[in-house]
């Protein structure tokens, strides 16, 4: 085979690579956009408007479980680098939840607070 093939396949491909957007971005733009209310977590979460949010106030018997769960809860916010306004009152803890680039709720809120949920559930549990 000739070098000048070998030339043209890298050319094609870089072109190719720089015409399509990485998955990593894709998924990052496909996740960013606005969707509707799940009337399931509406139940659950109160949406707030101006910017359009989830809300949700959790109460505990004690003070250790309500530190196991801010704990738990930032865990998970450095891991998926998505955080929201906890605020602690006593036994209670309210957040509130949106993606601050787009002033508006997406899935990746959602998922926030299905984990939030799943670690409340968990943290009532610990003695």
């Amino acid at each position: 085979m000739k070098k000048t093939f070998f030339k043209e396949l890298s050319s094609a491909l870089r072109q190719k690579r720089v015409k399509s957007p990485n998955s990593a971005q894709r998924i990052i733009r496909e996740v960013s956009n606005p969707i509707e209310v799940r009337p399931r977590l509406a139940f659950e979460w109160q949406t707030l408007e101006s910017p359009r949010r989830l809300a949700k106030t959790y109460e505990f018997d004690n003070r250790m479980k309500l530190k196991e769960f801010i704990r738990e809860l930032m865990d998970y916010e450095d891991q998926v680098n998505h955080h929201a306004s906890i605020t602690v009152d006593y036994e209670k803890v309210s957040i509130e939840i949106f993606t601050h680039s787009i002033n508006s709720v997406t899935e990746l809120d959602y998922e926030y607070a299905k984990m939030a949920d799943m670690i409340f559930r968990d943290v009532e549990f610990y003695k």
